[in-house]
């Protein structure tokens, strides 16, 4: 088993249930029979699953959870996602999503993601979802936390 980055073509050895270092979240993510199509690959809509899935483990990996959002009466909704198919990722296969934090701006925040199929050693997908911050009771637009800007600043891109 080779060991590189998610930016080559061959998977990274990960031996743990998350991987965090030096500013790389990688999680690995389960894909269930339902998850496929028709063709027996992952149903290109269900990667915005896999993302969200993906997400709220590392938010609970960098210790901002999304608890801790409504905790502080704020909650964030999505307001864009985009996804980008590479190569095929079948029912059992494993794959790990590499996660990290890309624009930040005043109310709102993107997340970007890179889907790596472990099984075939291909990139599967890369896509980002943007959310914005909001009050609980308003659901009007808040500024992102400090605690929250410190914590994805670990990992940005």
């Amino acid at each position: 088993m080779k060991k590189t980055d998610l930016n080559s073509k061959t998977a990274p050895q990960v031996s743990d249930d998350r991987v965090k270092k030096k500013g790389l979240i990688i999680v690995p993510v389960e894909i269930r029979f339902s998850d496929t199509d028709a063709n027996g690959h992952v149903f290109f809509g269900n990667y915005f699953t896999l993302f969200d899935t993906a997400f709220l483990k590392f938010l609970k990996i960098i210790d901002y959870s999304f608890e801790r959002f409504l905790d502080n009466n704020l909650n964030f909704y999505y307001v864009e996602a985009k996804s980008q198919y590479k190569s095929p990722v079948k029912f059992e296969d494993e794959l790990f999503i590499k996660v990290y934090a890309g624009h930040l701006g005043k109310t709102s925040f993107t997340i970007k993601f890179e889907a790596m199929n472990k099984t075939s050693d291909k990139i599967a997908a890369l896509g980002h979802i943007v959310a914005v911050v909001v009050d609980q009771k308003t659901e009007k637009p808040s500024a992102l936390p400090d605690e929250f800007i410190e914590a994805l600043g670990q990992f940005g891109s």
